[in-house]
Parts: C-alpha cells; structure tokens; sequence
C-alpha cells in the first residue's frame, strides 16, 4: 500500500506543484482547497501525511489540525503545518492546536520532502507499534481465559465421572452431588464470563513465567 498524502491548500497553483513533487516521489496524492473541504476526504483516503496551509477560508490550519488530532482514528495523522508566518509565538500555538511539524514558506521541495518522509517514519513505527500492543492483548486474553476457565472445567470432567461411576456401581444417591456441583461450576463460569464483557479498564498482572494476564477481578472504583 502507497503512503498517501493530503495537500490543504487554498492557493491552486500551490497545490498543483506539491502534487506534481510528491507524486514524482512515489506519494498517493489528494488535494483539498479548505478545512471543510478536507474533512470531506479524510475519512475515505485516510491520509498518512497532511500538509496543510495555515490561512484558508471556512476553516483554517489551526481548526482543522485540532478536529484532526480530537478524532481517535485519525488522531495519528502526522500534520505539517504550511505557514509564512514565522514567529516563534505562532509555531509555538500550531503545534499545540495538533500540528507534528512547522515548514515556513516558501520552502524548498527538497525541505517538503524530508519533511514528509519523517512524517511517514513517525506513521510507520505508530503502526508497528499498534499491531504489537494487539498481539500482546491477544495473547493476555487468551492465557487468562485459559488460567480462568481450565479449573473450573475440570471440575465439571471430575463430576462427569464421578457421575458414571455412580450410575455403574447403581448409586444412585450420589448423582445429586455431582448435578450440584456441575450447578455451582456453572454459575462460577458464568460469574467469570460476566466480569469479561463488564471490564472496562483492563489491567495486566504478571505470574510465573512472566506470564501476563488481565486481572479480571480488579474492583473497580466507585464513581
């Protein structure tokens, strides 16, 4: 898959010559004349990459870099902010609205480059950094379903025989205990299976082995 980069810009001219850069370089381009406008597109092109100009109409740099980093799933857009302003007050406030990174124009197309490339580096190692914490995730969840649900689970099997064994030797008297049991069992994994869907804010606990596992019976604290 191409990195993508989104060009914000209302000066047209301005647009066709970074389009014509980025795609020379190997860039999946879309443009966007505003704000408004750019909202309309991230949302199907997924930029990795957003230069955007400061000044525009209906809504400027500064307003859609906060809109931008506000949104959980593009909050991880790397945004340059394009500016000629180039007072140290103004940089401080377009990296604070949201903005990665600041280039005062006009730019060399070399400059703009170097800028994006760092940009798609910043974008990369965010990826690889979430497809770990995944499998990491997965892998808690499926040690604590296997700590959590094994016991339980032989019990039920211990009953089971207990059971036929019973039935076998015609003592009959002795299968209540094991329906009871495999009752009680039930309604423990059934607890457990509650505490799953209920965990909201899931916390790792480390056992032998450094094994990790999601402490599903942390209390949680009263609001």
């Amino acid at each position: 898959m191409s990195s993508r980069v989104l060009l914000v810009d209302d000066d047209t001219n301005a647009r066709i010559i970074l389009n014509r850069v980025l795609a020379k370089a190997g860039y999946e381009v879309r443009e966007a004349s505003n704000g408004r406008e750019a909202l309309e597109t991230v949302s199907d092109f997924k930029p990795d990459v957003m230069i955007v100009d400061w000044m525009m109409p209906e809504m400027d740099g500064e307003q859609l870099a906060k809109w931008i980093k506000n949104d959980p799933t593009l909050r991880f857009t790397y945004i340059i902010l394009l500016t000629a302003r180039g007072d140290v007050k103004d940089r401080v406030r377009g990296l604070q609205a949201g903005a990665d990174d600041y280039i005062i124009k006009p730019a060399p197309h070399q400059e703009v480059l170097a800028r994006v490339e760092s940009g798609m580096r910043v974008r990369t190692l965010h990826r690889e950094i979430q497809q770990l914490t995944r499998r990491v995730a997965v892998l808690e969840l499926a040690a604590t379903v296997g700590h959590e649900i094994n016991n339980p689970l032989n019990v039920i099997y211990l009953a089971l025989d207990m059971m036929r064994k019973s039935i076998k030797q015609k003592e009959y008297d002795k299968l209540d205990k094991g329906i009871q049991l495999i009752a009680e069992t039930a309604d423990r994994l059934k607890e457990i299976a509650r505490k799953f869907v209920e965990l909201k804010d899931p916390e790792s606990t480390n056992y032998i082995d450094n094994l990790s596992m999601i402490n599903i019976h942390k209390k949680e604290d009263p609001k």
